[in-house]
């Protein structure tokens, strides 16, 4: 008699995420003097894997594809600055405003998408994320192309005022249990039906998976995580200054290539390709400074567009799978 699958147990579902968060207090303790710097790149690191985080359920679970995230990481960041400094409420009220704004706004555009499937759905995602980057970019609200300066910083009781070191470890923190939500939703039930959708969307629902619904609640919770990322972007990485520079179609490219280099079937490859391509962007731009060039933004277009062609050709299971699979092949071929 076949029996269900067996849930992991909790420790080991969950001891990843406990690594994570002691190598990231490990190297935000270590980022001192010369190598300060790494503060800022370990924070970026930690807000693009909230977002890739939801990214990777979308596309690697449920075979999904969006190219719009970036406009939801807007909407959260600005709907929550907007009410900030223009309507003076708290910040510990329009953070959960933003989140909940940025989560709406995907069930709004999610429900009448997901009608769509494979290059359609991308596409329309596409127009939503060019739609939300053209209105925070002309609206007077949000400051247009020049920006808002000077939102409230979110302290939690002072622990992160002028404290690179916390300021990141919160970060991780609030990375860390997007992390275990996702790592638990995979290994639930309705992660399986997830993986049933990817693998088959007729045979999904021929098994009783209601797939629509299931689709619209996984798009609205990666919007909500974008959404959250969000927030943390402009109350915590840059109250100083939010501009509309960070939203671009050019960075949902991005997030869509950090889903590909980490795997698309591995929530744990959100924080590899994340962390990946931060690094990348920091060598191009270190690059670009000692060649004296003055805009590295189109030699990042070319080698991230290059890199997304080439592993979908010859990794299409992602860049750390692939590597793991040459590995493997190589160690048989010692033992042999």
């Amino acid at each position: 008699m076949m029996k269900y699958p067996q849930p992991k147990p909790y420790l080991q579902i969950y001891k990843g995420t406990i690594l994570l968060i002691v190598c990231a207090a490990l190297l935000s303790v270590g980022s001192r003097g010369e190598f300060s710097y790494l503060i800022n790149l370990l924070q970026l690191c930690g807000i693009y894997t909230i977002i890739v985080t939801g990214l990777t359920l979308l596309m690697g679970y449920t075979g999904q594809v969006s190219l719009g995230h970036a406009g939801f990481f807007a909407i959260g960041a600005y709907s929550a600055a907007v009410l900030a400094q223009h309507a003076n409420f708290g910040i510990w009220l329009v953070a959960p405003l933003g989140i909940l704004i940025a989560a709406l706004s995907a069930l709004i555009t999610g429900y009448p998408l997901l009608k769509l499937r494979a290059h359609y759905l991308a596409l329309a995602t596409l127009c939503v994320g060019l739609i939300v980057y053209d209105i925070i970019n002309r609206s007077t609200l949000t400051g247009g192309a020049a920006g808002m300066y000077d939102l409230p910083k979110w302290t939690v009781f002072g622990l992160l005022d002028n404290r690179p070191v916390f300021q990141c470890l919160f970060i991780w923190l609030i990375a860390s249990a997007g992390i275990t939500w996702a790592v638990y939703l995979s290994e639930s039930p309705v992660g399986r039906a997830l993986r049933a959708i990817h693998g088959d969307e007729s045979a999904a629902e021929s098994l009783g998976i209601d797939t629509f619904s299931v689709k619209v609640k996984i798009f609205t919770a990666s919007g909500a995580l974008a959404g959250l990322a969000g927030v943390v972007y402009a109350f915590v990485f840059s109250p100083n200054y939010l501009g509309p520079e960070e939203f671009s179609l050019m960075f949902s490219v991005q997030l869509v290539t950090m889903v590909v280099i980490g795997g698309m079937g591995s929530i744990w490859g959100a924080v590899a390709g994340s962390v990946i391509m931060t690094g990348l962007r920091e060598a191009i731009s270190l690059a670009g400074e000692a060649l004296h060039l003055t805009n590295t933004g189109k030699v990042e277009q070319i080698i991230f567009g290059a890199i997304l062609v080439l592993i979908m050709i010859y990794s299409p299971e992602g860049f750390i799978p692939g590597i793991k699979k040459i590995a493997d092949v190589i160690g048989r071929k010692r033992i042999v």
